[in-house]
């Protein structure tokens, strides 16, 4: 009787110990955020959900993390039409646009508008991990980004400044 007693204690407290931890762990930081101030990124606009905005998926833990990261967004491009994305950049200021996509399709990223240069890409998914240095001509850098055959399309990007 004793053994069970102890036994079912153990078991309590493991339990209650496992819900304490998980209760008091800090939330983790949302897409965009990078701990410094508010988050710097603007919400797509076309064809997506915004699997960014909850607790990502299979894409978003398929990005690197670098401190420097102005701007991370995953989204499921299920239209053919670009979905859009505006970020905040300095003039002359170096960035890394970086993309993968992880579900099967075909995807194409584009350099709208707000780099020095052009840049376009089309890549069939799952692909590898890419990516291009971009250098600022403006204050926002405009991304676009759309699936290019009847799949359905889940992709992450992400914006890093460099030195």
């Amino acid at each position: 009787m004793r053994r069970v007693a102890l036994t079912i204690a153990a078991v309590l407290l493991v339990g209650v110990g496992g819900w304490w931890s998980v209760r008091s762990a800090p939330e983790p930081a949302r897409p965009g955020q990078t701990g410094v101030g508010p988050p710097e990124m603007a919400p797509g606009i076309g064809g997506a959900d915004l699997a960014g905005r909850q607790s990502g998926g299979v894409a978003w833990h398929s990005l690197p993390y670098f401190p420097q990261t102005v701007w991370r967004e995953t989204a499921t491009l299920n239209q053919r039409r670009f979905v859009t994305w505006s970020i905040d950049t300095r003039p002359g200021g170096r960035y890394l646009l970086q993309y993968v996509c992880v579900s099967l399709g075909e995807l194409h990223v584009r350099v709208l508008r707000g780099a020095t240069k052009g840049w376009s890409k089309s890549v069939s998914c799952p692909g590898p991990f890419g990516s291009v240095q971009l250098v600022a001509a403006s204050d926002e850098l405009s991304i676009g980004a759309r699936r290019l055959n009847h799949r359905h399309v889940e992709v992450a990007l992400q914006v890093v400044a460099l030195p």
